[in-house]
């Protein structure tokens, strides 16, 4: 039989076992974090020439700014939403005006010329940017945390064209589309309550296909609860 003294000792260890437990689950299921990131995207607008044989190439880079979200789903899973804006304002010429997304018919949406060599055009579009993405976080090292994951964008784009020459102006209120997303980063704890992150995101703007795509790298801050 158990002894009074073992009895004792489990009397007053049990509860603490079991604070400690619910405890550590409380801290795997109710992980938050929240942040500001900024973000450099790349994506491209190609359009074969005549002879087939060469092609004109048009890269557009955005830079993103916004605020991220984390929150902790058990030990190995995070949930990610951010939001996001950026902006762009330009002048390109007639020849250049084509949409690296395949979104938006300029000449037809715009009355843009693209055999006008001479004609330029103000470009200014504003991006509102929505993100959510499950991420599977396996630890490398007690502060470092590696990311992979994916989820889905909602992207909203608001495009104005102004024709330099005739002073005349287009509004293009695109719809928002969804894009889904491939993600892979690396984590890190600054100090104790201070995090960072470095991702790489790559975009499918017509999924399943790889092209046209966007591409992105993230940088981001944090502070942990």
């Amino acid at each position: 039989m158990m002894s009074l003294a073992c009895k004792r000792v489990l009397g007053i260890a049990a509860p603490v076992l079991v604070a400690a437990l619910v405890h550590d689950q409380a801290l795997a299921f109710g992980r938050f974090s929240v942040g500001p990131f900024a973000s450099v995207s790349s994506t491209k607008a190609i359009k074969p020439s005549a002879d087939k044989e060469s092609s004109d190439e048009v890269t557009t880079q955005r830079t993103t700014y916004g605020l991220k979200v984390g929150v902790g789903l058990g030990r190995l899973f995070n949930l990610d939403i951010k939001a996001g804006v950026n902006e762009v304002d330009r002048t390109k010429k007639a020849s250049a005006m084509r949409d690296e997304f395949g979104d938006i018919d300029f000449e037809q949406d715009a009355n843009v010329n693209p055999e006008d060599q001479a004609a330029t055009y103000r470009y200014q579009e504003s991006q509102k940017l929505g993100t959510a993405r499950l991420l599977i976080s396996p630890r490398l090292f007690s502060t470092v945390w590696i990311d992979v994951g994916g989820g889905v964008r909602a992207r909203k784009r608001d495009v104005t064209i102004t024709d330099d020459t005739a002073g005349t102006k287009e509004v293009i209120d695109d719809p928002i589309r969804y894009h889904a997303i491939g993600t892979a980063g690396v984590r890190f704890r600054l100090l104790r309550a201070f995090t960072g992150n470095i991702e790489y995101n790559f975009y499918f703007l017509k999924f399943p296909e790889l092209e046209p795509h966007e591409q992105e790298v993230a940088i981001g801050f944090g502070v942990s609860i």
